[in-house]
């Protein structure tokens, strides 16, 4: 029907799924947009009256079209609602809402696409055009979604504490239809079956590549313009190391590419991408929240891939920036006016909730007990929030001004590969071993695990055994920490001499490679008159280059290096804070624990430390009889440690 300049299709439809997965659907912009065969857009920021507002162009019909995005109104399950303003072209506006509904085992959906033309000659021929458009493209969609769920080889379960976006993009991933999916560009099949060819074990898993392969040739261009490793690896049912290792040696082959994603950490969206980590500098800029912020490598920078050009060229275009598909983690996103306010009576998602005001830079984090609701006063310059006794949210907007609340998930995050991830990956210090910052420039890591040993003995074994036979020990020894390395999901940064240098994305895993390095070398080198130290540090560092080379330095590494150098022959030294973490004490169980304290060089007052006596322990039951009743002091004897 058409009301004056305004023209609107409707549609509506019973899918059997659950409402948020139908939501996540129905209610992706960017899809339904490309769907109904709108052209993509130039999009950048702008500044309204102190606001970030997206202003984006496009042809359409023949006509140059210039529009700006208020921000959306949705919440995940329940309803969207989107509109353009257009300040140049044949319209005035258009948008679209889609309201859902539960119906016993069925979601009814009822979506809206609409466009209001401006005065003039050819506005109700381009109205009734549009209008046809839009009802044969939402005809188009709803069938192809229905048909998709109807193809879902096991039910559809939900779970409150994934997003709606994620649980859907499972149900995408078995469908090749355009209509939800867009276009697939054609795969140059000589240069799929070359380069793949050097992919083969042990390198890789077959496994990995194999599906690799059949996602290359086989999906649409937006599932190959941007690949996660690790979510992959879950539609593939292969193990996440595993399949991120097949994807460097695949761009090592030249079937892919490697980008590095910067992700804001206020908005959790992609702030910019850089091809080579050299391109990478201390700050970044984010045009959506219009800030600086200074790049944490291994919490910020995220390793995505691409199709190689040679093997498949992919353009992505994006049709609708603001769709909530971009905002994974966001549940609901809320335009509220000044002095009024609003009631959301659907229940909040399980866990910690983060509030943020789009506009006013502030934040705040909650959690919301079960069956609980909250209260929440957007006021200048804060967020109040109070527990309610009814579930969902009440709304109350006390600023000066619009304004627009953000609802998301603080516990959830992208299942990214990020960059203190990849830098503990050995397939990536072997294959990319130049792929490091610029010199000069400082990549910081906000936490990462450094691991240092050393063998005692060595300089009086090279004289009792001869040049030769001593290094031929040496680099065995070598070949077997760096396998116990890896094993712990960690990666060899450098060796000096006798040294070993290694990362790993957590403490328990440093410390559980170094118990078995200790005890390892215990084992093989028995009666060689060689021992091994190891210290383990956590906590922040940088990454930079040095001698071409990824490289860590800071204080960090230089305190694992300390703690090594405090160690005696098969003793693992850590500071105490560390070896009384539940995650790492765990491991410590049964062990020989020395406290005693210690200036390190360097490192600002006496620390307090723990050696534990891998090499020398008597057994567990054995420690027990000869635990104390009093206090424990420094004279080197066993303390219990923290679980």
């Amino acid at each position: 029907m058409s009301r004056g300049s305004r023209f609107e299709a409707r549609a509506e439809r019973m899918l059997r799924a659950p409402r948020p997965v139908v939501w996540a659907l129905v209610a992706d912009t960017n899809r339904w947009d490309r769907a109904a065969g709108l052209s993509p857009g130039r999009y950048e920021w702008v500044d309204r009256d102190g606001r970030r507002l997206r202003r984006a162009s496009c042809r359409e019909l023949g006509f140059a079209l210039e529009w700006e995005e208020p921000p959306y109104d949705w919440v995940e399950g329940l309803h969207l609602c989107g509109q353009r303003r257009f300040t140049r072209g044949p319209a005035t506006a258009g948008g679209i809402r889609v309201d859902l509904e539960a119906a016993g085992e069925t979601t009814r959906v009822r979506a809206l696409a609409w466009v209001e033309m401006r005065r003039g000659p050819l506005a109700p021929l381009l109205g009734v055009i549009q209008r046809w458009r839009f009802a044969r493209a939402l005809r188009r969609y709803l069938d192809a979604i229905e048909d998709m769920i109807a193809r879902a080889p096991t039910p559809i379960e939900c779970d409150a504490r994934v997003p709606a976006v994620q649980l859907a993009r499972r149900l995408l991933a078995g469908t090749t239809r355009p209509e939800v999916v867009g276009e697939r560009s054609p795969t140059d099949e000589v240069e799929l079956a070359r380069r793949s060819r050097g992919l083969v074990p042990p390198l890789v898993d077959p496994r990995a590549v194999e599906r690799l392969v059949a996602h290359l040739r086989e999906r649409p261009d937006e599932e190959v313009a941007q690949m996660r490793p690790f979510e992959l690896a879950v539609d593939w049912a292969l193990d996440r190391r595993t399949t991120l290792a097949t994807f460097l040696h695949a761009t090592r082959a030249g079937l892919l590419e490697l980008r590095w994603q910067l992700n804001c950490p206020v908005c959790r969206v992609a702030a910019g991408i850089a091809e080579h980590l050299d391109e990478l500098r201390g700050q970044i800029h984010c045009a959506a929240c219009n800030i600086d912020y200074g790049l944490d490598f291994g919490a910020s920078v995220e390793a995505v891939f691409q199709s190689h050009p040679a093997v498949r060229a992919v353009q992505p275009a994006v049709y609708c920036a603001s769709s909530p598909a971009f905002l994974p983690h966001v549940w609901a996103q809320l335009a509220v006016s000044h002095g009024s306010s609003r009631d959301l009576h659907e229940p909040l998602p399980p866990g910690s909730l983060r509030l943020r005001s789009l506009y006013g830079r502030v934040a705040t984090e909650v959690e919301v007990p079960p069956s609980r609701g909250l209260r929440v006063r957007l006021l200048d310059g804060a967020i109040e929030a109070s527990p309610s006794d009814r579930p969902g949210l009440s709304l109350t907007n006390e600023t000066g001004t619009d304004a627009v609340l953000l609802v998301e998930r603080a516990g959830w995050s992208a299942d990214a590969v990020l960059g203190s991830v990849i830098a503990s990956l050995p397939e990536f210090q072997d294959l990319f071993a130049t792929e490091a910052p610029a010199a000069g420039v400082d990549l910081t890591i906000g936490r990462l695990a450094v691991l240092f040993t050393d063998l005692t003995g060595s300089t009086a074994m090279y004289e009792r055994m001869g040049d030769a036979r001593a290094f031929a020990l040496v680099q065995r020894h070598f070949r077997t920490m760096r396998a116990i390395v890896e094993r712990h999901e960690g990666a060899v940064v450098k060796t000096m001499g006798d040294a070993i240098m290694a990362c790993f994305t957590t403490a328990r895993a440093a410390v559980a490679a170094a118990l078995e390095m200790i005890r390892t070398h215990e084992r093989v080198c028995a009666g060689e008159s060689i021992g091994l130290k190891v210290g383990v540090h956590e906590g922040s560092c940088l990454a930079v280059r040095a001698n071409d080379r990824l490289d860590f330095f800071g204080t960090t590494v230089n305190v694992a290096a300390r703690l090594q150098a405090r160690a005696s022959s098969g003793q693992l030294v850590l500071h105490e804070s560390l070896a009384q973490r539940p995650d790492v004490a765990g491991l410590l169980e049964g062990l020989r624990a020395d406290p005693f304290d210690a200036a390190l060089k360097g490192i600002a007052g006496t620390q307090r430390l723990i050696a534990i006596d891998v090499a020398g322990t008597p057994s567990a039951s054995a420690m027990h009889r000869d635990l104390p009743g009093a206090p424990v002091t420094d004279q080197a004897a066993p303390i219990p440690l923290a679980r």
